[in-house]
């Protein structure tokens, strides 16, 4: 029979880490969410066709910049450009996920349902530019699980689409019956679905600073925005596993087409900090 179960929390360290964050950040306000019980954060390296019709939701004026222009560019990335250098008119991307135990808001908290439904912030960002102005992650989509978030995030300018998250295992058995014990994270977004599957890593790693991340986009009403989201987790992982792609929109068919999608480290514990400018 097959069976699904969550993934393991770092329970001791959440609660000491989510507890201090709680103490010491600044309450939210119109434009800040609060995250806590970090459940997974991870982000998966792309690259994006400069003709994929995704493209179409940069800004006015914007442009996606190719990675053979890019600067820090990632490791697996710049791997890619040296065995096959027709990939160096693509531009970089990445999807990341953020799920998390609860999510506070200005006029309120998102609370978890016995860790059984994480609350989901994700992002479909791509390196791209204004005109004389500097390279930085455009975001081409944003998602959230919760349509009071999607009105929250309206309110402070940004546009969310809605998506739906499932965190557990495997739900697979091997020819004995033995129920799998690898890990499974997906989302559905419109007609994609997007899965990683891998085993559970036992090493793991203390994280010494913050991890954050910058985006500007196409505001609720039209204008550009930026928002920022910024991580505090107990500990970081190495990611081994499989990616999963189904769908035939944009969306679907801009991961596709990249020759490489690299997941990882997984960031777990501790909480952090989304918040949005006009």
């Amino acid at each position: 029979m097959n069976r699904t179960t969550l993934l393991p929390l770092v329970a001791a360290a959440l609660a000491a880490v989510t507890a201090t964050l709680s103490a010491q950040g600044p309450e939210p306000d119109e434009n800040t969410w609060r995250l806590g019980g970090l459940r997974t954060a991870f982000c998966v390296q792309l690259l994006m066709d400069p003709a994929s019709d995704a493209l179409k939701d940069l800004p006015s004026g914007y442009r996606p910049v190719p990675a053979s222009e890019a600067a820090d560019l990632h490791v697996v990335l710049r791997g890619v450009l040296e065995e096959q250098p027709e990939f160096g008119t693509w531009s970089p991307s990445r999807l990341c996920f953020n799920a998390a135990d609860t999510v506070q808001t200005r006029e309120y908290t998102l609370a978890g349902h016995g860790g059984v439904h994480p609350h989901l912030f994700a992002s479909w960002t791509v390196l791209a530019a204004a005109p004389g102005g500097p390279a930085g992650d455009v975001a081409l989509k944003l998602f959230t699980n919760s349509g009071r978030l999607i009105r929250s995030a309206r309110l402070a300018g940004q546009v969310m689409r809605e998506a739906r998250v499932a965190v557990g295992l495997v739900p697979a058995e091997d020819e004995n019956g033995v129920p799998s014990s690898d890990e499974r994270f997906q989302i559905k977004v419109g007609r994609t679905i997007v899965t990683w599957d891998g085993p559970p890593v036992r090493e793991s790693a203390a994280v010494q600073e913050p991890w954050r991340m910058t985006w500007a986009a196409t505001g609720a009403r039209g204008a550009v925005v930026s928002g920022e989201i910024v991580l505090s987790p107990v500990s970081s992982r190495a990611m081994s596993g499989s990616l999963k792609v189904e769908g035939k929109d944009a969306f679907a068919k801009a991961l596709r087409a990249s020759p490489t999608r690299f997941a990882g480290p997984a960031y777990r514990g501790g909480g952090g900090s989304i918040s949005f400018r006009k």
